[in-house]
């Protein structure tokens, strides 16, 4: 059998021309247009004796001409240390691609697109690591990349872009914003490379997917004793826009459609995403059986800041189709507070030798959470997908690196303050991880009285878990208070 490309819209199913590559249908205005692959009969020939994503290529458009730095065939490891309970996890560590993220699977086929159409401009809105990205691959093809970034992206994806040659454009407070933009300039005639406006998004993050299928085969074969290495029962997936995790599911489900995977039952999947920008996880956990309709809730003029920039989105635009894809794969979305992001963030580093972008560490958060809450049934293989490289955002380390002088000048103005300051940078938010963290230089009553102090002054209150375990959060008395010890340091000799 072969795979013949279409491009249709789903929601009014008309057959669209090969060139369409606006996500918006131009007969029902629905943001419904992608590739889909339908089999026909002939000779079989579904991968390809190529290297990376280009394997792929009969599940992909076709171009004339191909732009590609080696992306894909990122490693797939077991992680062994993570969690003190045995799991069966496997990690998928897309900071491996050439510019450090999954997204170089997706600029490999725009660049290769607009190259083919003959374009000499390219233009894309992003929170950083698209616009780095789309920019390495337009230096090596010649087109000029512009990219519109929110104000307050990341320096490290900003050095990135200027090294590629883009010319950058900070506009808003978060993609949303940039957003407008990017879709206003397509108009003088440049190729449209903003994720959430190129059905080519989908296509080439979907090559996460049948990566993984033919790597666990290859697992499977490897390690014959474990039978989760053939086919992880869940799959986590950090959510932003939510087309990662869409076209994760699409990858899967072609697949399997093409005889690709043999496997009856694909895995469920977990969509995580941080809280205070959760709208999916919202959605998916109030309105089931319902449409799902996204707006745009960011208060105008309101800057929005939070170390997990690459998922700072209020109006997912693939939101709908997100949490479509966990319903019919059986899983779940949820969220994930900064505190467990950062902590799972440093667990991950220490146990596992993998320095992963915050926004990637949200998925070993979640599986923590869920672990602790016995989600997993018994030997369940779980994959979790590493989005991006802690290089991309290592300026969220650097107050890290300086940790000896402030720890030292915090103690000398006690103790309570010290646990302020354990819990607000993630080291711990429960007791005995907090008197761990102290080097447990004080008994443990004493840890659990400091927090029945700082709760009684208002200075700390407890997080809502369903876990056993007092998990605590500063509120904005004790935030004030850490600022002001912060700015009472900067005057210490």
């Amino acid at each position: 059998m072969v795979l013949k490309e279409v491009v249709i819209c789903q929601n009014c199913k008309t057959k669209l021309s090969l060139q369409q590559r606006s996500i918006t249908c131009p007969h029902c205005s629905a943001n419904a247009v992608e590739f889909q692959y339908q089999l026909e009969q002939g000779e079989p020939r579904i991968l390809r004796e190529e290297e990376g994503i280009w394997r792929y290529s009969h599940f992909l458009p076709r171009f004339e001409k191909k732009v590609s730095l080696g992306e894909g065939n990122t490693p797939l490891r077991e992680a062994k240390n993570l969690f003190q309970r045995e799991l069966d996890l496997l990690l998928k560590i897309e900071g491996k691609n050439p510019t450090g993220s999954f997204l170089d699977r997706i600029s490999s086929l725009m660049v290769s697109d607009a190259l083919s159409q003959g374009m000499d401009s390219l233009i894309s809105a992003s929170d950083g690591n698209l616009g780095a990205s789309l920019s390495a691959y337009c230096a090596a093809a010649g087109i000029k990349s512009i990219c519109v970034v929110p104000k307050n992206a990341p320096t490290e994806k900003r050095a990135q872009m200027i090294a590629y040659g883009a010319q950058v454009i900070d506009y808003g407070e978060t993609i949303d914003s940039s957003l407008t933009l990017a879709k206003k300039m397509t108009e003088q005639g440049r190729y449209q490379a903003t994720p959430e406006l190129n059905i080519l998004t989908i296509e080439g993050a979907k090559t996460i997917a049948l990566e993984i299928v033919e790597q666990l085969a290859h697992e499977t074969k490897s390690n014959a004793k474990n039978k989760n290495f053939s086919q992880p029962e869940y799959l986590v997936v950090p959510m932003g826009s939510g087309s990662l995790l869409y076209a994760i599911w699409k990858g899967f489900k072609q697949a399997k459609e093409s005889g690709l995977l043999n496997k009856k039952q694909l895995p469920k999947i977990i969509g995580v995403q941080l809280k205070g920008f959760d709208p999916i996880t919202k959605a998916f956990t109030t309105e089931k059986g319902k449409p799902i309709v996204f707006t745009n809730k960011a208060k105008s003029g309101k800057k929005e800041q939070g170390l997990a920039d690459a998922i700072l989105v209020h109006s997912p635009f693939f939101g709908g189709k997100a949490i479509q894809s966990i319903r019919e794969s059986g899983g779940i979305a949820l969220s994930v507070t900064e505190q467990e992001m950062i902590a799972a963030s440093k667990r991950l580093g220490k146990k596992e030798g993998v320095f992963a972008e915050l926004s990637s560490a949200t998925v070993i958060a979640a599986i923590a959470q869920l672990q602790e809450d016995n989600y997993f049934s018994t030997d369940a293989g779980v994959l979790a997908i590493i989005t991006a490289s802690g290089l991309k955002t290592s300026g969220a380390f650097h107050k890290k690196t300086t940790r000896k002088k402030r720890v030292e000048s915090f103690r000398s103005m006690g103790t309570k303050v010290e646990i302020l300051r354990i819990i607000d940078e993630g080291e711990a938010n429960f007791g005995y991880g907090i008197w761990k963290a102290l080097g447990k230089s004080i008994s443990l009553q004493a840890i659990y009285q400091h927090l029945q102090e700082l709760t009684a002054a208002g200075h700390i209150g407890e997080l809502k878990t369903t876990g056993r375990k007092k998990k605590y959060q500063l509120t904005e008395r004790g935030k004030k208070l850490i600022k002001k010890m912060s700015e009472l340091e900067e005057l210490l000799p």
